[in-house]
């Protein structure tokens, strides 16, 4: 087996392989004048199964594009099996056609990962179940349930703390973590403007007066609803809040924004690099990549 690296989370890549004892594979990943990407495949493939780590993060264009070319690459050079390993599947939010006219880009971002050669695919906490079906060929979705609960489990007076489920479509992921938890859960009630993605908090089902809260989330973008739901919480009596989503995309001003807020603690894993500028006090990460290298040993065998 050949591990392969992408540009989008090298470090990552490196745990998975330290786990799996095995050098990442020889690849060169460069940029002509025009900023258009070579691949450059240096490591012998011929009748390997070959794994590739890449997010489809920040730029999630150029590294879709990226990870298209190594897989067409490696199935040019004879590879017998080649594994696309996406942490973050981007563009995945855009599962459905919200108002007519939008492109359904999950659909698309599938196919090209299909067209360029890739045999399987291999990724985590996928925002909807409405991807997977877009997928002709075997997909693995992990989830981080497990995880994110041991980064939380040693935290004093958790014991009692409330399982916040920040939206309909969050519903049974939350579910699930407040029965790993052996929690109580409560339900955000909110509205989101399609035009704007403008979301607004209305109404809460649960008690979370007096309780310490965890919000489980897949991503955490912006976080301005994320900012939203806490301080409605706190509106509302609760104590700590602590923020878990599997995906730190922080795009925009979330850095600075989750800093101020009524959020006590962030809690995300590493399926995104999250670079040092996007990085602050209040925010801890942990690793996905046990769950990784499980799942890879599992694929190849």
């Amino acid at each position: 087996m050949v591990i392969l690296a992408g540009t989008s989370n090298p470090d990552l890549a490196k745990r998975v392989a330290r786990l799996l004892k095995l050098p990442l594979g020889d690849i060169e990943i460069t940029r002509f004048i025009d900023n258009e990407c070579r691949v450059y495949i240096k490591e012998n493939v011929e009748g390997k199964t070959v794994v590739v780590i890449q997010s489809l993060s920040t730029i999630a264009d150029q590294h879709l594009v990226e990870l298209c070319l190594i897989g067409q690459a490696l199935k040019s050079l004879k590879a017998s099996k080649v594994i696309a390993v996406i942490p973050w599947l981007g563009y995945s939010k855009q599962d459905k056609e919200f108002r007519k006219g939008e492109a359904i880009s999950a659909q698309l971002v599938a196919k090209f990962i299909e067209t360029a050669g890739f045999d399987a695919v291999i990724t985590v906490e996928l925002h909807s179940e409405n991807v997977l079906p877009y997928f002709h060929i075997p997909v693995s979705e992990l989830r981080t349930e497990g995880l994110l609960l041991k980064a939380v489990n040693w935290r004093p007076g958790l014991e009692r703390a409330v399982v916040v489920s920040p939206d309909k479509g969050g519903k049974s992921r939350s579910e699930l973590f407040a029965r790993s938890a052996g929690l109580n859960i409560a339900y955000i009630v909110k509205k989101r403007d399609l035009a704007t993605g403008t979301v607004t908090v209305s109404d809460i089902e649960g008690d979370v007066e007096g309780r310490d809260v965890i919000i489980f989330d897949d991503i955490i973008n912006t976080g301005a609803t994320a900012i939203r739901t806490s301080q409605f919480l706190k509106n509302h009596g609760a104590k700590k809040i602590y923020f878990l989503a599997t995906h730190a995309v922080l795009a925009g001003d979330a850095r600075e924004l989750l800093e101020k807020s009524t959020i006590d603690h962030v809690i995300v894993t590493d399926t995104i690099a999250i670079p040092k500028e996007k990085q602050f006090r209040k925010l801890s990460s942990v690793s996905v990549s046990r769950v990784l290298a499980d799942a890879i040993s599992h694929e190849v065998r």
